[in-house]
């Protein structure tokens, strides 16, 4: 079950943490009522304030003494009798719990200790599978044994204990999980921690497979050291660094144009719509190019706010741009009749292109804006013109005619 220690009124966001082989609540809560790793990332008020906390429990034990004798008294009592289950059934608990317990979270963060990271894992890949995309957005792998635990070769050969078994260098559960995760697409952000002083997960096991390079928190700490901190923690840190870039990107997807353009000639000396007035660009179209870069001055300036480097963009605009130069390519070869069409033959390229060569992380970027930053890239560029003669020189002269008229 999940047991939700710390809650925020009408948020989206939850932490899971998920304990180990033997482990319980109480590898997060310890006996004095301290919360040692939880309490660390709960002190930076950004994430106490947008994240609630869970504790997922399930039953883990090493052995299990007189388990017939357990059955026969079972028979006549209603007391429920717990039993180890392997990964894969502790991670279906999981998905139960999240799915209908807690539908209203958007955002899912699963932080797994030791065979914790495990179920994590094993839950995501389900997830995905089910629904070809997942509410977890980050993954902490804390101290997970990805290829196997050694200890657990030596535990199987004396203990009969599902767990110990999944645990096992090259189990046929490992194997198979480290098989679809490095296969899969849709994975997300991962962090794996690394203690140096581990003397039950091989460094070697402690990072999964991935099909991209993997981030690695290193900590001079041990298997269990590293949910139990002291002051200052590495891996604390990087949490609340992640965590930190969730609420970020949050708020540049929340990012909305609810200002309505309204033309009052603020635009009228720009040099995007001088170039258009050059070529006679009808006004229908020239009022929509208007509207499409108010919106994408509104969206960049938003994205700024939120800590994006606008350099990061470069590579978008220099997209638009090849688009741009195809289609003057063909206005050049007489495939447009008038700058107008051509005009038009940019925009649907645009369109077209949305989410294929001009797709972007930043999702306030849309067609629209991106419509827009065609029209931010005229007013610097001196290679867009929407006619054949147009250049740097006949602008002068154009804009010095209107100089003259007023």
């Amino acid at each position: 079950m999940i047991n939700i220690i710390h809650l925020v009124p009408n948020n989206k966001n939850l932490i899971v943490f998920i304990h180990g082989f033997i482990g319980g609540e109480k590898t997060w809560i310890k006996d004095d009522e301290t919360r040692p790793f939880i309490d660390l990332v709960l002190n930076d008020n950004k994430i106490n304030d947008n994240f609630d906390i869970g504790i997922f429990q399930y039953h883990t034990e090493l052995l299990n003494f007189f388990p017939k004798a357990k059955s026969l008294i079972g028979l006549f009592t209603n007391k429920k009798k717990p039993v180890n289950l392997p990964i894969n059934e502790i991670s279906r608990l999981l998905e139960s719990q999240l799915r209908y317990s807690y539908p209203q979270y958007e955002n899912i963060i699963l932080i797994g200790h030791s065979m914790g990271g495990l179920v994590a894992k094993r839950y995501i890949l389900d997830d995905i599978t089910t629904n070809s995309t997942t509410r977890v957005k980050l993954y902490v792998s804390l101290a997970t044994p990805h290829s196997g635990s050694n200890l657990a070769t030596y535990g199987k050969t004396i203990i009969n204990n599902f767990q110990i078994k999944d645990l096992s260098p090259l189990s046929d559960s490992i194997s198979a999980m480290n098989d679809e995760w490095v296969k899969c697409k849709q994975l997300p952000k991962r962090l794996y921690v690394q203690g140096s002083y581990d003397n039950i997960v091989p460094k070697v096991s402690s990072v999964s497979v991935d099909k991209d390079a993997q981030e690695v928190v290193y900590c001079d700490e041990d298997h269990f050291s590293v949910i139990t901190p002291t002051g200052k923690s590495v891996v604390v840190d990087a949490i609340i660094t992640e965590l930190h870039n969730i609420l970020k990107e949050q708020s540049i997807q929340s990012i909305t144009n609810g200002e309505r353009f309204v033309d009052t000639g603020q635009f009228d000396e720009e040099i995007f719509v001088l170039k258009m007035l050059m070529a006679d660009i009808h006004k229908t179209l020239m009022n929509g190019s208007k509207q499409a870069f108010f919106n994408a001055e509104f969206a960049i300036r938003k994205l700024n706010a939120q800590g994006v480097n606008i350099e990061e963009l470069n590579p978008l605009y220099e997209n638009i741009k090849e688009l741009y130069i195809i289609e003057f390519g063909h206005f050049i070869t007489g495939k447009y009749a008038t700058s107008d069409a051509l005009l038009n033959a940019v925009h649907e390229k645009i369109l077209l292109e949305d989410k294929i060569y001009l797709n972007t992380l930043y999702q306030p970027l849309q067609a629209l804006q991106k419509f827009g930053m065609l029209h931010q890239l005229a007013s610097v560029d001196n290679d867009v013109w929407w006619n054949k003669e147009d250049n740097i020189k006949t602008l002068d002269e154009f804009t010095e005619k209107l100089k003259a008229l007023k």
